[in-house]
């Protein structure tokens, strides 16, 4: 191998061709960031057609004990591990395979499970796998976060992070023109939240007694007294207290993560929103709805937190969600500005496929360990 020295200093060992890259996952969720993160980029880098350089990638859920499996893996991958059941592979894995074959252990995360706010429904699971996550992530070779600010939280537990954005695949998410293109203007705006219930208290899950929620009060009593005025959507959960309202509602059930877009995609909606509290939790994760949003044409409003700083449109209070909600739902051109803005700022990290972005997320994993394509 070839050596040069890195921006930091450190020496880096370039890979020879022709050469073999294999990563190997073993998936903690395959409804969500497993699916952005892992299966995705996986797949897309099988295909990638370079001349003398080849990926292997796969992902599997069921752990496999026979150390030979791993021998020509050059990366092995836990996403989101937690449980008890983890922590027992890990054990094995440590003492077992990397025993035999130096390959590294690589934990993979898109979400902080600490410090999760009290009324989210994920908050009683993980405060019980909290000393579990923390060892998983001492013991990992390396780790990979979605977000600079969700490395800076876990670099208490593993110095050695690196960060890969979230992309979307574009052979599923192109050719969505925007919204203000096409729609017949003598129609019902249409709004759109998409999201999980983790985004609100959920009192049949944690008791009546716990509040919270990404939408303020002011933002709820809106949406409530809009029904008539908007046409409303909400995809994947709905705070408790608009369920006296739900009839005049919109509301889509989650869907599986594969039919997600063509879902979102059918709604055609006119203007997205996304509302996050400001708090730790919500300051570590990443940008993703600024890209969901974006690919489907619609122009969008955020909170003013740290996932959405690059964004044109950003509030800190319920009042400013509204007043941008009522400026977008009667200014054509405003949204047309606002959405072009928006896809500007978002374009090089928008899709997997585009801005050399596979072989970035294989060159992180290389440069961790002192090596480069």
């Amino acid at each position: 191998m070839a050596k040069k020295r890195g921006k930091t200093g450190k020496v880096l060992m370039k890979v020879k061709r022709p050469a073999r890259i294999g990563f190997l996952g073993y998936l903690g969720d395959v409804q969500g960031c497993g699916t952005i993160r892992v299966m995705y980029p996986f797949m897309l880098l099988n295909h990638v057609r370079e001349k003398e350089l080849q990926f292997n990638t796969q992902y599997i859920s069921a752990y496999v004990t026979e150390p030979n499996f791993y021998k020509d893996f050059t990366f092995i991958q836990f996403q989101r591990s937690a449980t008890d059941q983890h922590v027992n592979l890990y054990k094995h894995f440590k003492s077992q395979v990397q025993s035999k074959f130096k390959v590294p252990l690589v934990y993979e995360i898109d979400d902080l499970l600490i410090d999760i706010p009290e009324w989210n429904y994920a908050s009683p699971y993980y405060k019980k796998m909290e000393d579990n996550v923390k060892w998983l992530m001492e013991q990992s070779d390396g780790m990979i976060t979605s977000t600079p600010r969700l490395k800076e939280v876990y670099k208490q537990f593993n110095k050695k992070i690196e960060v890969i954005p979230n992309h979307l695949p574009k052979f599923i998410w192109q050719d969505i023109y925007p919204a203000h293109d096409y729609k017949d203007q003598n129609k019902k705006i249409k709004i759109l939240w998409a999201g999980s219930q983790n985004h609100f208290a959920m009192p049949e899950i944690i008791g009546d007694d716990i509040k919270g929620g990404d939408f303020g009060a002011e933002l709820i009593n809106y949406i409530r007294k809009t029904t008539d005025l908007y046409e409303w959507h909400l995809m994947g959960a709905m705070p408790t207290e608009l369920r006296g309202v739900k009839d005049k509602i919109h509301f889509h059930t989650w869907e599986n993560i594969f039919n997600y877009p063509r879902k979102l995609k059918s709604i055609e909606p006119d203007i997205c929103i996304a509302p996050l509290t400001d708090n730790t939790f919500n300051s570590c994760k990443s940008n993703i709805k600024s890209l969901e949003y974006t690919a489907l044409g619609a122009s969008s409003i955020f909170s003013d937190v740290i996932p959405y700083k690059s964004m044109s449109i950003r509030c800190k209070t319920d009042v400013e969600f509204i007043h941008y909600i009522e400026k977008m739902a009667t200014d054509i051109d405003f949204r047309a500005k606002t959405w072009k803005k928006d896809h500007q700022r978002v374009k090089d990290q928008l899709y997997w496929e585009e801005n050399s972005n596979l072989k970035k997320y294989a060159n992180t994993y290389l440069n961790m360990f002192g090596q480069k394509l």
